[in-house]
């Protein structure tokens, strides 16, 4: 076998796990099999839920983060790692600091 098929059958079986993972969580996302309801939300100690503006930062940088770093790799030359713009680490980062605070100040405001 040449190095060429070899490369298309690990980028083929590359796309089917991959695909078949992401049509696995899709399928179980849509049937109610993993639960989605308040994502959004954290829990206090007197088990009272809260809306969480943290959670929903993390969140969207994460996402955004993640697409960025899939587009990239969609234009990346072969056999390259795609690269992710300067400051993404640190946005997310920062954005783990702001959750991880907040859940240490609801923590704090809940022992009074």
């Amino acid at each position: 076998m040449s190095v060429s098929t070899l490369a298309w059958l690990a980028r083929s079986e590359l796309i089917l796990i991959t695909g078949g993972l992401a049509a696995t969580i899709a399928v179980q996302l849509l049937t109610g099999r993993i639960n989605m309801r308040y994502l959004l939300y954290g829990r206090r100690r007197d088990g009272t839920q809260y809306f969480s503006p943290e959670r929903v930062q993390l969140l969207v940088a994460t996402i955004a983060i993640a697409l960025q770093y899939v587009l990239n790799a969609a234009h990346a030359d072969a056999g390259k790692m795609p690269s992710l713009p300067s400051g993404s680490l640190e946005l997310l980062g920062l954005s783990n600091a702001v959750y991880l605070g907040g859940k240490g100040w609801m923590s704090l405001l809940k022992r009074d």
